[in-house]
Order: C-alpha cells, then sequence, then structure tokens
C-alpha cells in the first residue's frame, strides 16, 4: 500500500442532495466514512471485529473541507491515507475524488481504539497495530497534503 487507498466507487443518492441542488453537507461525512470502513477492514478493525462487541472504533475529530460541489449522477472515491499511528488511536487523512479525478472535499481525523466495556480508550491488538505499522511506514514515502493540520480561517 505504497499510494494511498482507494475505496470503490460510490454513487450519490437522490434523497442526498439538498434544496441548492447539490450534495447536502451530512452525506460528505457518510461518504467519507464509507471509505474509511473500506481500509479499517484492511488493518483487521472492519465488521468482522467490531461486531464481536468486544472492541470497537470511535471518531474522536473530523475535518472536513468542501472543495467543490458533487451533484446527483456523480461518481466518487474515497482516499485514506495514515499520517501517524499511536498504541490507541491513529491520524488519516482522506480525499472524494469525483470519477473525472478531481477533488471535492478532504477529510482529516483521529480514529480511536475503543473497549467498549467501559467505554474507554485501549491499546490495539498487536496483530492490528502491526498492519497499522506497517501501512504507515509505506505512506510515510508520500508527501503530505498541504491541506493536514491547516488552521480555520477567513480568506480576506
Amino acid at each position: 500500500m505504497t499510494e494511498p487507498y482507494l475505496s470503490p466507487p460510490m454513487e450519490l443518492q437522490p434523497d442526498w442532495i439538498d434544496q441548492n441542488g447539490h450534495l447536502n453537507m451530512a452525506y460528505y461525512g457518510v461518504l467519507f466514512d464509507m471509505g474509511v470502513d473500506e481500509a479499517a477492514r484492511m488493518f483487521g478493525l472492519g465488521w468482522d471485529y467490531t461486531s464481536k462487541g468486544t472492541h470497537t472504533t470511535y471518531s474522536a475529530e473530523f475535518r472536513i473541507r468542501y472543495v467543490r460541489e458533487l451533484h446527483l449522477g456523480s461518481t466518487v472515491r474515497a482516499s485514506f491515507r495514515l499520517l501517524d499511528v499511536g498504541p490507541k488511536a491513529y491520524h488519516f487523512c482522506q480525499e472524494l475524488i469525483h470519477s473525472e479525478g478531481w477533488v471535492a472535499a478532504t477529510g482529516e481525523g483521529i480514529s480511536l481504539h475503543i473497549d467498549q466495556s467501559g467505554p474507554k480508550v485501549a491499546p490495539y491488538p498487536a496483530e492490528v497495530k502491526a498492519k497499522l505499522d506497517e501501512v504507515l511506514a509505506q505512506h510515510a514515502a508520500l508527501p503530505v497534503p498541504d491541506w493536514v493540520g491547516a488552521p480555520m480561517r477567513i480568506r480576506k
């Protein structure tokens, strides 16, 4: 995985379109989340893992930048790239990429590993941590997008 992961194509649904004729802001989050679900499976954190009921993942933080409007009929893919991994969390970034190749939105987040008996943040199992570290090492060679960690501000 020396390139960011790309989800399968996802088509916008009619009920996701708002009164302005473009994708409602809430559904950008849905698309990003679906992209994380696909990537999480590769680390051993997919539905098979969380359905056991003992551990899961929570989003601690997620920021979306809306770059270009999406309209009904559009198909996008969500990228996923690891930026950092700790014993109980990982930092990642994503892009929603239109089928024509342009970026519609960017996302940056922190995912926590959760012991559901608390719930409380807990260390990853060794095999999951090893997979995360392996992908992080591969992604470390990629340039970090200039929007990662950028402060929010008004353009003047």
